[in-house]
């Protein structure tokens, strides 16, 4: 009987500790982990959605940019952070899909490590060229780079990103050899390409776009199925005839695993309610992405089908870091 009091007894302060938690959050600031530089475009929209769920969570939200190891030193970060709501990752396919599908030991297990949140974003790569290399189109491109193998360079963000992987597709489908130059982020990558230190990139289209507009830097391509309403004189891989260089870049928010299912709750509430806004489609849109917001049951299911994906594609295309 004594047993049998004292295990009620623990199970009401359980249930009173996890209502009051729920309740409570959050009472402290939140961090938010950008496994990439700052600067970038993954780092540009984590800092303005933290801003955002300050203002509705009531406490401050901090971006902590924890770069290195194609997003990995920052996922294993929070993989290993208390499941508690206050150390979250901004997640993107580099981390929790490409890297875990080409490095055995990444220290992280995107689907067994984290409890989604929701899906934020969705968007696409551009191929650009600096406009002193002379090629107007991805076919002057390709013939400028036949004529000189190995002599053209494409920056990345980093080995087994995937700006990188987008290069090895592109040599392996258009039978060129474009050398690699991997930086550390999106940012001096494209600094780089202004700069003519470089001849080829991948910008996010949200970052590179007013650059294509001021003429800076030359779009050959939208690495999508379609054009982009933003820049609808660029056409798009598909078309081109290279639909195997497709690649749906997306990000979201993503949180230790067992962390309560309220406080995730809460959070998804939020963060849904922000990306979902007229004001963040919209500037999304002119800046050719797409603001989603999900559950976090349909961001599990994309997490572990795009890591699946992945792994699959590397394993066929014989791909190999360099």
């Amino acid at each position: 009987m004594k047993a049998a009091r004292l295990f009620l007894v623990i199970f009401l302060v359980l249930l009173i500790d996890t209502s009051a938690l729920g309740d409570t959050y959050p009472s402290k600031p939140i961090m938010i982990v950008v496994p990439w530089p700052a600067g970038g475009t993954v780092d540009q929209r984590a800092r303005q959605i933290a801003e955002k769920l300050a203002k509705a969570l009531g406490q401050p939200v901090v971006v902590e940019n924890r770069a290195g190891a194609s997003g990995g030193i920052g996922a294993t970060l929070v993989a290993k952070s208390a499941p508690d709501g206050y150390t979250l990752l901004y997640g993107s396919i580099a981390d929790l899909a490409i890297n875990p599908a080409i490095n055995p030991s990444p220290g992280y297990d995107p689907v067994l490590d984290f409890a989604p949140i929701t899906l934020v974003v969705s968007g696409y790569f551009v191929l650009a060229v600096r406009p002193g290399l002379g090629a107007k189109s991805l076919h002057d491109l390709i013939l400028l780079a036949r004529s000189k193998p190995g002599e053209l360079t494409c920056g990345s963000s980093g080995i087994g990103a995937p700006m990188h992987f987008s290069l090895l597709l592109l040599n392996r489908s258009a039978h060129i050899d474009i050398a690699h130059v991997p930086y550390k982020g999106e940012a001096p990558v494209i600094a780089d390409l202004l700069g003519s230190h470089i001849d080829i990139g991948f910008p996010v289209a949200t970052g590179g776009l007013p650059y294509f507009k001021a003429g800076k830097l030359v779009p050959l391509a939208v690495l999508g199925p379609k054009r982009l309403s933003a820049i609808p004189e660029v056409p798009s891989i598909t078309e081109l005839g290279f639909p195997e260089l497709e690649m749906t870049l997306w990000g979201g928010f993503v949180a230790p695993a067992a962390t309560p299912v309220d406080i995730i709750k809460r959070l998804n509430t939020e963060l849904v309610k922000i990306v979902t806004s007229a004001e963040m489609r919209e500037q999304w849109a002119n800046a050719g992405a797409v603001a989603v917001g999900s559950t976090s049951a349909d961001f599990s299911t994309l997490i572990q089908s795009e890591r699946a994906r992945w792994a699959k594609l590397i394993k066929n295309a014989g791909l190999r870091m360099e």
